[in-house]
């Protein structure tokens, strides 16, 4: 499955900032229906046109959330649920082995898209999720969702000018791993993914950046860029494009769902 194509979806909850309630974040019935994967062209023009109602500009921080030191809510944040076409992935139970760093980064040292070509600086995988993330709501829903493994890169671009963090999150299901989407919503301000130590790049995070997730069956994907100096970028296609190339070791999950469908 190529990552250049990518659905990016409202986030449920509706405006910035809403209030959700506990049934919203670990719902008995699946809330968000399933969005199948649009062509790149036409999903630009969409975002370009209607920016304003699928992208969450969110006030970082909050009198009611303590961001720990060296962590940070990014300015942008759009999740998208698992497509159908992952349904094979949906449990652990059928995916047990666990990933390794050389099956998620060790094809994607450097990752491009379009004018963007990145290296990857620092990658680690951890079976401590409580150590790679921050805030109340983010590690109980991955304790809840049964988290079992984190994978995280670092990575800065060729000219040194933009840099992104990946995210692959190991849950029991995808019931879970929609869970973890939801929870990970800036606007809750219930906590977000730690970034990896940063060679090369000063406090990651602190300024302006965009993560877009997704579910692919029990997997949570994630990526997450911004400027390496924290300046706002000019056009978010920028940001766009440049999540683009770090999302791309997305594609140990899609090889894990080619493993399953034999089986189907």
């Amino acid at each position: 499955m190529s990552s250049q194509a990518r659905s990016r979806s409202k986030p449920g909850g509706g405006k910035a900032g809403g209030k959700r309630g506990e049934d919203d974040l670990w719902p008995e019935n699946e809330a968000a229906q399933p969005k199948g994967k649009i062509l790149i062209g036409a999903l630009l023009a969409l975002l370009l046109l209607v920016g304003g109602v699928v992208w969450f500009f969110v006030q970082k921080g909050g009198d009611e959330l303590e961001v720990p030191p060296g962590s940070h809510l990014p300015d942008v944040y759009v999740p998208q649920s698992a497509s159908p076409e992952s349904t094979a992935l949906s449990q652990r139970a059928s995916d047990i082995r666990a990933f390794t760093e050389g099956e998620v980064f060790g094809d994607f040292k450097e990752v491009a898209y379009r004018d963007y070509t990145f290296t990857l600086v620092k990658s680690e995988i951890s079976t401590d999720c409580v150590r790679a993330a921050w805030g109340d709501l983010v590690l109980q829903t991955l304790r809840r969702g049964e988290c079992s493994q984190v994978a995280r890169g670092a990575y800065l671009s060729k000219d040194k000018k933009h840099a992104g963090v990946f995210t692959a999150i190991n849950m029991v299901d995808a019931k879970s791993a929609q869970q973890v989407l939801n929870s990970l919503d800036p606007a809750l301000k219930g906590g977000f993914i730690r970034p990896p130590e940063f060679p090369g790049v000063k406090d990651f995070g602190s300024g302006f950046t965009a993560a877009y997730s997704q579910a692919i069956g029990h997997y949570v994907i994630m990526s997450w860029v911004g400027r390496a100096g924290g300046e706002q970028p000019r056009a978010m296609n920028e940001l766009i494009d440049g999540s683009l190339a770090v999302q791309k070791p997305e594609e140990f999950a899609w090889g894990r769902l080619v493993q399953l469908e034999p089986r189907r």
